[in-house]
């Protein structure tokens, strides 16, 4: 039994380690597939694609992500081996299927679970601690397109402490910031060009256009 709840607790925490390590790659500026894959790949050990992997080696920040990622990743294998030989370790042949048995089930049990239930509210927890630590940022944002230096699309999500919420986009003077709202993602819903009565709320995610380091100013705390 005590095998089973140290591999549920690797798991778990293996687990929040890919999560924290995906959006620690995204506040980098890395789409959110290709931070969870590289995050995914750098803990397992199995290696980048060669495109991706120019993308990663040649950012200081985003190196670091990585080298601690596998540091911790092969931590992590360590601990399921010991924990497998813990297991296989008993008198009878038996016992040691139903040990490994009840691991595996335990361990993907709790997989799913976190998936399921634990992936959402996980993800804001780790963003706002590592979002003014990686960045200094306080709105948690992806960058989609860079049009020119210190201009592009981005994605953002619009924090719990934003001095829009409440707002209408007729009171915001986005213009005078040189930022232009393109589209609001409300749930599975998108809404283009919302109208100027469309009013914000923390959570909604922003497609927005403009000089980057003032949406930070738009969007940010009073």
């Amino acid at each position: 039994m005590a095998s089973v709840i140290i591999l549920v607790l690797i798991v778990i925490v293996s687990y929040v380690i890919v999560t924290a390590g995906s959006i620690a790659y995204e506040l980098t500026g890395l789409d959110r597939e290709t931070a969870r894959f590289q995050a995914l790949s750098a803990f397992t050990g199995a290696g980048f694609t060669t495109r991706v992997s120019q993308r990663v080696v040649g950012h200081p920040l985003r190196r670091r992500i990585t080298s601690t990622l596998i540091i911790l990743g092969y931590g992590g294998t360590a601990s399921v081996i010991a924990s497998l030989v813990t297991s296989v370790n008993v008198d009878s042949w038996w016992d040691t299927m139903i040990n490994l048995g009840i691991l595996v089930l335990a361990g993907a049990l709790t997989w799913v679970l976190l998936r399921t239930f634990g992936s959402i509210l996980l993800s804001d927890v780790i963003r706002r601690i590592l979002l003014p630590r990686l960045t200094g940022d306080r709105v948690p944002h992806e960058e989609l397109l860079l049009y020119k230096v210190g201009y592009g699309i981005t994605r953002i999500e619009v924090p719990p402490d934003s001095r829009v919420i409440g707002k209408s986009l007729r009171e915001l003077d986005l213009r005078a910031l040189n930022v232009q709202l393109l589209a609001v993602e409300e749930d599975d819903d998108v809404h283009p060009i919302p109208d100027p009565d469309w009013r914000f709320r923390a959570g909604h995610h922003l497609i927005v256009y403009g000089e980057l380091r003032n949406v930070q100013v738009a969007f940010g705390p009073e």
